[in-house]
């Protein structure tokens, strides 16, 4: 993974309130093992605009959730990419679609995170799926910032179903960079990352493996996907 890869770069930005798409509104979606064209339509992006081929399956879960589309001056936009087995969105997309009852990932999509605020206070809320369905869903808080914690607890042990998040999320936090020189060890840093979001998808990065290149983000090579209300 280059050192401009993985995805904690983007909790240190987000939300930035200057960003066009990492802004307060925003929201962030991981899923593996579907094309993210396909990613951005169910999440709210419309099919019509999209470059690439969209699956049956995509088109339908859009007409489904969006019946009616309000064409706005100036619609939302998401960016959608793909990196290894795990395409993604970054943006202003639906993403409180998963409450609504006829929602459903397409077939073959494995695992999925969304991420998303409230009140404005940006990366709240967190829904898991696997095999294209919901296993979780709730809010998240800042109680990952700081040190890891003192009793030695865990981050998901209120939530036994996402309990395997934990040796990551620990390790998210307390992980420092160490060269070498004059075969004693010199670190880079204090071995911890401060902001919360920063770390919390830094545990997402570790237990995933997902990556979204700096680089090419802010050099807008990721496609740009419309997405309405409705």
């Amino acid at each position: 993974m280059a050192a401009d890869d993985g995805i904690a770069w983007i909790g240190g930005r987000w939300p930035d309130s200057d960003d066009p798409l990492l802004g307060v509104q925003a929201g962030l979606v991981f899923a593996e093992h579907v094309a993210p064209q396909d990613l951005a339509v169910v999440f709210g992006a419309v099919p019509w605009e999209i470059p690439e081929p969209v699956g049956a399956e995509a088109k339908a879960v859009h007409e489904r959730t969006h019946p009616r589309i309000r064409v706005p001056d100036e619609p939302r936009l998401t960016a959608y990419g793909k990196e290894g087995d795990w395409s993604f969105l970054a943006g202003n997309f639906d993403h409180l679609i998963h409450f609504r009852e006829d929602f459903a990932l397409p077939r073959g999509t494995g695992r999925a995170v969304l991420l998303y605020n409230i009140a404005a206070k940006g990366m709240y809320c967190m829904a898991y799926f696997e095999d294209g369905r919901r296993v979780w869903s709730g809010e998240i808080h800042g109680r990952f910032g700081g040190a890891a914690e003192p009793d030695g607890g865990h981050y998901f042990d209120h939530v036994p179903e996402m309990s395997f998040l934990n040796r990551a999320m620990h390790d998210a936090g307390c992980r420092p960079e160490v060269r070498h020189a004059d075969g004693r060890p010199v670190f880079e840093n204090d071995g911890w990352i401060t902001d919360w979001r920063e770390r919390f998808l830094k545990g997402l990065e570790i237990a995933f493996g997902i990556s979204v290149c700096q680089e090419a983000f802010d050099a807008g090579r990721y496609p740009l996907a419309s997405v309405y209300a409705s």
